[in-house]
C-alpha cells in the first residue's frame, strides 16, 4: 500500500515552496479561485509517477490536447522539482527539458519550425543512467503531431498507483475509463458498481460497454431493460460512476480528485461522502481532493466525525508579505475543534 505523508511542490507553476503536512487518509484542499489547488494535485500526481517522466506530457497536466514540444516550459520555466515522503521514505523528482536541434520546417516547407530535445530526470539525486530501474528508458523526442515516448513501457513493479480524476471530459467516457471498467469486471466487482449506481439513481441496474462501428460506448441499463448512453444521465450519475472506477483503479494507492463536488447536487453530498468513505476504506485508497463547496466540507467532516484523525482539510492562502502560496492544515483534534467552534476552514 502506498501512503503519502507529506509533499512539497518546490518548483511547479505558481506553487513554488507550497507544502502539505500531514497528509492523512482523506484530504480536502480548499482556498480561493486561482490559488493553486489544481496545480497542487497535478504536482502530486507527477511525483507519484516519477518513474515515468513522460507523464509531464499528460493532457491533464498540460491542460491541453495540442502537442507540446517543451513540457517543462509550461510547468516551471526551468526545472520541475517535487519532493515528498512516501511510505516513510523521502523522495525527490527533478525534470528538465534539453533542446537538441531545430528543424527549420517540414519536408514540404509548409509547417512551422520544430524543436527536438529530450527530458533529463533525476530521482533522489541520481540520473536515470545510474539506476537499474532506468536501463530500459531512452531519450524522448517530440515530433508532430504528438510525442514519441520510450520504446519500452515501464516495468509493472515500478508503476505507482496514483490516479488523477480531473474535471474535464465530464460528459464523455475516455478509453481509460473503459479500461478501468473492464478491469473492475474482471476482478468480479461489477455487482458492487451496479449496487452503487442503483442507490444513487433508483431504477438503474448496471452499466455495459457497447461497440458500434469500431467505437465504444458506455450504456446504463434500467430495470425495464432500457439502455441509455451514460453521458445522457448527467453529472449526478457520471461523476460518482467515474469516482468509483477511479478509486478501484487506485486501490492500495493514492486517488487525486479535482473539484470533488463538481456535477453532484448538494442534496446528495451526505450519501456521496458516505460512499467515498466506504469505497476508499475498502480499496485502501488515500484520497486528496480539492473543493470550492462549504457544504462539501461540512458533510465530509460529518462523515468522519467518529474518526477525525482520518480527515485533513488544507486551506491554501497567499502570504501577504511574500506573495507565496502557503497552506494551513486542520486535522485530528484541531479539525474536531474547528468543527465544534464553527471555525471558517474554507
Amino acid at each position: 500500500m502506498v501512503h503519502l505523508s507529506s509533499f512539497e511542490a518546490v518548483h511547479y507553476r505558481g506553487t513554488d515552496g507550497l507544502s502539505l503536512s500531514p497528509l492523512t487518509r482523506v484530504n480536502l484542499i480548499t482556498g480561493s479561485n486561482g490559488i493553486g489547488k489544481t496545480a497542487l494535485l497535478e504536482a502530486i500526481w507527477l511525483f507519484g509517477n516519477r518513474y515515468s517522466p513522460e507523464s509531464v506530457w499528460h493532457r491533464d497536466v498540460q491542460r491541453s490536447d495540442r502537442p507540446v514540444i517543451d513540457p517543462i516550459a509550461e510547468l516551471s520555466g526551468g526545472t520541475l522539482e517535487l519532493q515528498g515522503t512516501e511510505n516513510g521514505s523521502k523522495h525527490q523528482l527533478k525534470v528538465t527539458f534539453q533542446s537538441v536541434s531545430h528543424v527549420a520546417q517540414t519536408v514540404d516547407n509548409t509547417g512551422p519550425a520544430q524543436v527536438m530535445g529530450h527530458l533529463e530526470a533525476e530521482i533522489d539525486g541520481e540520473p536515470p543512467a545510474k539506476d537499474e530501474r532506468y536501463k530500459h528508458l531512452k531519450s524522448v523526442y517530440p515530433t508532430p503531431p504528438g510525442v514519441v515516448l520510450y520504446d519500452t513501457p515501464l516495468p509493472p513493479e515500478w508503476r505507482r498507483p496514483y490516479v488523477i480524476e480531473g474535471t474535464r471530459w465530464q460528459h464523455e467516457t475516455p478509453d481509460e475509463y473503459m479500461q478501468r471498467y473492464s478491469d473492475l469486471v474482471r476482478r468480479g466487482r461489477k455487482q458492487e458498481l451496479s449496487n452503487a449506481m442503483g442507490l444513487l439513481s433508483p431504477g438503474l441496474t448496471g452499466v455495459e460497454i457497447l461497440t458500434e462501428n469500431g467505437r465504444h460506448y458506455m450504456l446504463a441499463t434500467t430495470e425495464a431493460g432500457d439502455q441509455r448512453p451514460l453521458k445522457d444521465l448527467g453529472g449526478g450519475i457520471i461523476r460518482p460512476f467515474r469516482l468509483y472506477l477511479s478509486i478501484d483503479a487506485a486501490r492500495e494507492g493514492v486517488m487525486l480528485v479535482d473539484e470533488v463536488e463538481n456535477g453532484i447536487h448538494y442534496s446528495v453530498f451526505e450519501d456521496i461522502w458516505q460512499r467515498i468513505r466506504d469505497w476508499t476504506n475498502e480499496s485502501r485508497v488515500q484520497l486528496v481532493a480539492t473543493t470550492h463547496s462549504a457544504e462539501c466540507i461540512d458533510v465530509a467532516m460529518e462523515a468522519f466525525a467518529d474518526n477525525p484523525e482520518d480527515l485533513s482539510i488544507h486551506k491554501l492562502f497567499e502570504n501577504e508579505d511574500t506573495g507565496q502560496i502557503r497552506a494551513v492544515t486542520f486535522s485530528g483534534e484541531a479539525l474536531e475543534g474547528a468543527r465544534e467552534l464553527n471555525w471558517e476552514v474554507r
